[in-house]
């Protein structure tokens, strides 16, 4: 029966450092997303449903004596907005998305990274840099790959046709 008591203790001793080694675990991992400012990663679909609310406003023929209509529909676009896009709402699930890539001690080094100096000058020039990025990716693919590769689809629907007709 002793056996069995302390079995139970220290079982329910473990639980307890597993559940406090997650909870630490966790915390690590929001603390690097918000200094990786997951929390403003969704600000530009606010701008963008403002500026969509805006165009269908003004498409309308909304004039600038009505313009509380268009505030109090954006008023309540945002409050949808934040019940499903706020770091409150979020932020459990983006903490899952990390905790099983990243352990306790890379969350460190990653959060140390992004409070650094270099990391926070990293984080602000991100969104300019990816989009550039993304540019030259665009127009890389315009320009050179997708003439290419049409040439391929030409070439490749030309030999099957070639094919099926001459096996007939």
């Amino acid at each position: 029966m002793r056996l069995l008591s302390g079995l139970v203790i220290c079982c329910l001793f473990i639980s307890q450092l597993v559940h406090a080694d997650e909870g630490s675990h966790r915390a690590s991992a929001e603390r690097f997303l918000k200094l990786a400012n997951a929390e403003g990663m969704t600000a530009p679909i606010y701008s963008q449903v403002e500026q969509l609310l805006t165009a269908r406003f003004t498409q309308m023929g909304g004039s600038m004596q009505h313009e509380a209509v268009l505030r109090s529909y954006q008023q309540q676009a945002r409050a949808l907005l934040d019940a499903q896009l706020s770091w409150e709402a979020m932020r459990g699930e983006l903490a899952d998305l990390y905790l099983p890539i990243f352990n306790e001690a890379e969350f460190e080094q990653l959060a140390a990274f992004y409070s650094s100096p270099a990391g926070s000058k990293l984080m602000q020039h991100l969104p300019q840099l990816t989009h550039a990025s993304m540019a030259i990716t665009q127009e890389r693919v315009e320009q050179h790959i997708s003439p290419k590769l049409e040439q391929l689809l030409e070439q490749m629907t030309a030999e099957v046709e070639e094919r099926q007709t001459g096996s007939r």
